[in-house]
């Protein structure tokens, strides 16, 4: 070799060098310039708590990312990363207040700062309900304003721990009415009112209120029910409770804190009987004939009647007659079982029907639906005796749900979890999915066609304006006569919510002429072909989805068509024998059409 391609050969490869190392460095930096974080749809909770620590917040990832509908992913990139990052510092100090909140409550919030924890409580919901609805401006704008309530709640309670107050009526829903004193009139109850040793609340029909203690108990009284606080006295050197509070007809449930069962002297009286209370949460009921049922859910009750002492543990209940002594304790019945995996459904319907598994010995069941998850406040209950209830007129909010199962003695049972149900305005159409169609576009040698596919089962399916019915599972088949030059098959599915989706299919009749326009590298006469070279070689353009193949002597080729329709074949001469070249239509699985040759 010559000096100069020597030469010219070592600066072809110092330019290919030059090409590669910038090849290299344009894609590191085209790597670092796209960071992103790809989500599937089935992660996007357990992203959620990898970044904000709270599987809840995961509409504020799918408010910021990409939607990636081909691989039902979501996309995370750039400036939607970098919020998502700032919001998780900003949400962690709002749980922070939370938290804080919390011990608040435990030295007297509600009593000492019932308007400020008020505000707090709103900012709370409002701020997870701009999570709940991926609203990222509004989140950050409420959650400031709830760590600002949190900090007030804290500086108030300071200033007032001295005050000598011991119940706030908490909430109230309907004719809710108080007396102050043994001797005092019933007056109507507003929220806000105080209570304290000999006071009353009475109820009325559909009626709810929560008493609120300052050491953490919580009483709430059912709907025609009278409660007397006979006894309450604080002791603000250690913050110990002497609380005697009587049940004189209705129901109740009393729930509290581990501090205050702890250092509460605690006594309830209903009917003939008297309890001693160490128990973070117990139902009573007492009717007018002095009759008293007891369910008790944690730690225990010694429950004394006509002088005689029975102790009700954890999960157990008793029932107390006028006149005679506690029944034994019976265990109570479980919660029922719905079988969801998980707390929460989303829905967009304004009806919900739950189904439970039958629990033995259970004669009814009830359903305590809230708007709170608390269920202090605007509880509606309702009884079935089957193992099923549709809830109706659900609102477009957060309800929350809970069952028990009430055995033959009218003991209330278990609570089951806490279910929430989070329905919402429905702004996503159904989708329209064909089986095997990669475009909205196909080619067919068949004079009829089935178009099948599947859209929601609950949606109003149109082919070509006229309704079909769809099967239980939300699949359709349609069967569509093809006639040149082109068919417009239109669909749409409307959901409940008016949510519509339209698609314009277009089936093409295939032409045969077209399939057989071949190009040959050699002289063709009346199927003859002639070769000058040892190669013979066609090509075409027929239809997408075609499959040619070419027969010569031992030789056999199949290839495909490109979307474009092209084809493109290469053989070796074989002279006096013949070619055969075959179209198929793979969709169809039927020939198209089939061509002999004579090889010279």
């Amino acid at each position: 070799m010559s000096s100069n391609g020597i030469m010219n050969c070592w600066m072809r490869r110092f330019i290919l060098i030059l090409f590669f190392l910038s090849s290299l460095i344009s894609l590191r930096a085209q790597s670092n310039s796209t960071k992103a974080i790809i989500i599937s749809a089935g992660n996007v909770q357990r992203e959620s708590v990898r970044l904000f620590g709270d599987a809840s917040a995961w509409p504020i990832i799918v408010s910021l990312a990409e939607r990636d509908v081909a691989h039902n992913a979501f996309i995370l990139k750039g400036a939607a990363l970098k919020q998502a990052e700032e919001f998780a510092a900003f949400h962690k100090k709002v749980s922070e207040a939370k938290d804080e909140l919390t011990a608040l409550l435990k030295n007297g919030a509600r009593v000492f700062a019932p308007n400020q924890l008020d505000s707090a409580t709103a900012t709370g919901k409002a701020y997870m309900a701009a999570i709940n609805n991926g609203v990222l401006d509004k989140a950050v704008k409420q959650g400031k304003a709830y760590i600002s309530d949190v900090e007030a709640i804290g500086k108030l309670i300071a200033e007032k721990r001295n005050e000598a107050i011991d119940a706030i009526l908490n909430q109230k829903n309907g004719d809710v009415d108080k007396k102050k004193g043994l001797l005092g009139s019933w007056l109507i109850a507003y929220k806000g009112d105080l209570f304290a040793e000999s006071d009353g609340l009475k109820t009325g029909e559909a009626s709810f209120a929560q008493l609120s203690f300052t050491d953490g108990c919580d009483v709430v009284v059912d709907p025609v029910t009278t409660v007397i606080i006979r006894k309450s006295r604080v002791d603000k050197l250690d913050q110990s409770v002497k609380r005697d509070i009587a049940l004189e007809k209705g129901s109740l449930l009393t729930k509290l804190t581990a501090a205050a069962k702890e250092k509460s002297d605690f006594m309830f009286e209903a009917g003939t009987s008297a309890s001693l209370v160490k128990s973070g949460k117990f139902w009573a009921s007492a009717s007018v004939e002095k009759n008293v049922k007891l369910s008790n859910y944690d730690g225990t009750l010694d429950v004394t009647a006509s002088k005689v002492k029975v102790t009700v543990e954890s999960n157990e209940g008793t029932i107390v007659e006028k006149g005679k002594p506690p029944l034994p304790p019976v265990k109570l019945l479980p919660p029922p079982d719905l079988g969801w995996s998980g707390l929460d459904t989303v829905i967009y319907d304004a009806q919900l029907t739950v189904t439970w598994k039958p629990i033995n010995r259970a004669k009814v069941y009830q359903l305590e639906v809230c708007p709170a998850k608390t269920f202090n406040a605007n509880i509606v209950r309702y009884a079935s005796t089957r193992t099923n209830f549709t809830l109706k007129s659900l609102p477009l909010a957060t309800t929350f749900f809970r069952m028990e199962a009430i055995d033959r003695y009218g003991l209330r049972g278990m609570d089951s979890p806490t279910y929430r149900i989070v329905r919402t305005k429905d702004t996503q159409p159904p989708a329209i999915n064909i089986d095997g169609w990669e475009t909205e576009r196909r080619y067919t040698a068949l004079q009829t066609i089935v178009i099948k596919g599947h859209t929601e089962p609950d949606a109003k399916f149109l082919y070509d304006k006229k309704a079909v019915a769809l099967s239980r599972d939300g699949s359709f088949s349609l069967t569509v006569h093809v006639t040149p030059p082109e068919t417009r098959v239109q669909l749409s599915a409307t959901d409940k919510s008016g949510n519509t989706l339209e698609r314009m299919l277009s089936v093409v009749p295939m032409d045969v002429h077209r399939v057989r326009n071949i190009a040959w590298n050699c002289k063709e006469e009346n199927g003859v072909l002639s070769p000058s070279t040892s190669e013979l070689s066609a090509s075409g353009t027929a239809y997408p989805h075609v499959r040619v193949t070419a027969v010569l002597g031992d030789q056999h080729i199949s290839v495909q068509t490109d979307s474009q329709g092209r084809w493109a074949i290469s053989l070796k001469r074989f002279a006096g024998e013949k070619l055969t070249i075959t179209f198929e239509a793979i969709d169809d699985s039927v020939t198209v059409a089939t061509d002999t040759f004579s090889v010279q």
